[in-house]
């Protein structure tokens, strides 16, 4: 049997468990990265006590009433991100070229109506705004290869397919019955998957040569795995706010989470470096696979900003459990090429398109904020925010939960709380212009850390223009192009380990909000 280690279940992002949905999934869609404004991402986004920044919305509604007059901002700029990748094989350990991807970004885009009652005490102010803010980026790209001997993904799903009757694969329904993998059938299809010993439930794998005293890939193949991800989702707020005396401000939003993500992954193996033999005349295969997922959430969202004394500010703010409903739309391809001593040379296998509509109820978060203001100097502000991971839950499209119940379990017993702490600074210097830096740590499995640093320009009586700069530190992982597998021969055990990829990750962001006053 298919031997899966922890590690291989944690790490699903990274494993081949394509047009499958699950743990991976329940968490792309949970975790929340703020954008905001250059200001918010200057200062950490550290704004539950702070509000009145457009960037904010997301944070704490009640940041926009703290406004007494109408405002527009829009933010745009550059984020990239690079993956170094060392790939650790049984051959050496190969150094990749840096993976990098970027993209243009507006990542907000918000407005405010203050409308005044004319009072100096109880509701003195109304405000209503509209943000669309960027919470989540998937903009990534990884990229690794290098020459192992002793496993391969095809070795890895002839030992997956043992004691499956080789007549499922050759079924007309075989994609729908759901028995084998895609991926299986379409390295069966390609012949790239033959039978052992002329068994019809055991299989070989195209890149495995069998002697008589034992079987496994014993030649040198070259490996080549490249994964971009595109998208992002974003939050469509609509805010209302309430200013009682200009020291208790109240806000909520109705919040809608616009998901687009792409997911594009190729992988092969060659045998085509000199004097490789292969008994299957192997010399080459890809395998492609292609998502995009669409979808919306919806959740509500509640905030208070309390000013004590002019130089104290609280705030706090709490978010509904998000409800998505998405669209998975995916295709796989797999292509062998084989050598002229065999009567088949290239073959090309494809799925047919597959389409799966399904829920994710990503889980309720809380924050607490602090702020110190300076008079007209400057302030530092803190917050925490905290969520739980584990109560994650995924359903169909009909919102049947038991449909997931081993992923639910799976996410229950390997996920965790995640406590976020944001802190940020601002000094008003001369000529109109401000200072301003933050620091973030997501105490999570794998815990990372933001650092970031601005400036903020008055340009005209009513309009300003904000720079920051972010960077998140590296974080390192490492992960597995496929599963260790074990095949259990007539005679002995054969174990086959695979090799492993270090991955470096950073990621920057590079901002301008203009914001004016009408």
């Amino acid at each position: 049997m298919k031997k899966f280690s922890l590690i291989a279940i944690v790490l699903l992002a990274v494993s081949f468990s394509a047009g499958a949905q699950g743990r991976e999934d329940a968490l792309r869609y949970s975790e929340q990265n703020y954008v905001g404004s250059a200001r918010t991402i200057a200062m950490g986004n550290a704004f539950t006590a702070l509000g009145g920044d457009l960037g904010a919305l997301s944070i704490n509604p009640a940041s926009s009433a703290l406004y007494n007059c109408c405002e527009f901002a829009i933010t745009s700029g550059f984020q990239w991100e690079t993956n170094k990748a060392v790939f650790s094989t049984s051959e050496n350990d190969y150094t990749s070229p840096v993976a990098k991807r970027t993209v243009f970004t507006v990542p907000n885009i918000s407005v405010v109506f203050a409308l005044p009652t004319g009072r100096d005490r109880g509701l003195v102010n109304t405000t209503f705004g509209f943000g669309y803010n960027k919470i989540a980026n998937f903009n990534t790209h990884v990229s690794f290869n290098g020459n192992h001997t002793g496993s391969s993904l095809l070795g890895n799903l002839a030992e997956g397919l043992e004691g499956v009757d080789n007549s499922e694969l050759l079924a007309d329904d075989a994609f729908e019955v759901g028995y084998c993998t895609n991926q299986e059938i379409l390295a069966f299809d390609a012949f790239l998957l033959n039978p052992y010993h002329n068994m019809t439930d055991s299989y070989l794998g195209a890149t495995e040569n069998e002697w008589t005293d034992g079987l496994g890939v014993d030649n040198i193949l070259n490996m080549n795995y490249d994964r971009i991800r595109k998208g992002g989702i974003y939050d469509m707020a609509f805010n209302f706010g309430l200013n009682f005396s200009d020291k208790l401000y109240i806000g909520a939003n109705l919040n809608f989470n616009i998901v687009n993500f792409v997911d594009d992954l190729l992988y092969e193996e060659d045998g085509m470096l000199a004097g490789n033999y292969f008994q299957s005349g192997f010399k080459s295969m890809s395998y492609n696979y292609w998502q995009q997922t669409d979808g919306v959430g919806v959740n509500a969202q509640i905030g208070a900003i309390w000013v004590p004394t002019r130089f104290l500010r609280l705030g706090a703010s709490y978010t509904t459990p998000t409800l998505y409903n998405l669209t998975d739309t995916w295709q796989e391809t797999m292509v062998s090429e084989f050598d002229g001593t065999t009567d088949c040379k290239s073959v090309t296998s494809q799925s047919p398109w597959k389409s799966y509509q399904y829920q994710v109820k990503a889980p309720q978060r809380y924050s607490l904020g602090a702020a110190f203001v300076f008079g007209r100097s400057g302030l530092v502000s803190i917050d925490y925010e905290s969520t739980k991971y584990y109560n994650t839950k995924m359903a169909d499209g009909n919102g049947n939960q038991n449909t997931f119940n081993d992923v639910n379990d799976i996410i229950q017993r390997t996920c965790s709380k995640c406590d976020i702490l944001r802190l940020g600074c601002e000094l008003n210097t001369f000529n109109d212009c401000s200072l301003r830096a933050g620091y973030n740590i997501y105490l999570y499995d794998i815990p990372y850390r933001y650092v970031s640093f601005g400036l903020g320009k008055r340009v005209s009586e009513n309009s300003t223009l904000d720079f920051a700069f972010r960077y998140r530190l590296t974080d390192n992982y490492s992960m597995k192009p496929y599963d260790d597998y074990a095949f259990d021969d007539t005679v002995m055990e054969y174990k086959c380990e695979a090799p492993a990829a270090g991955i470096a990750n950073r990621a920057y962001d590079l901002l301008l909000t203009w914001r004016v006053k009408f």
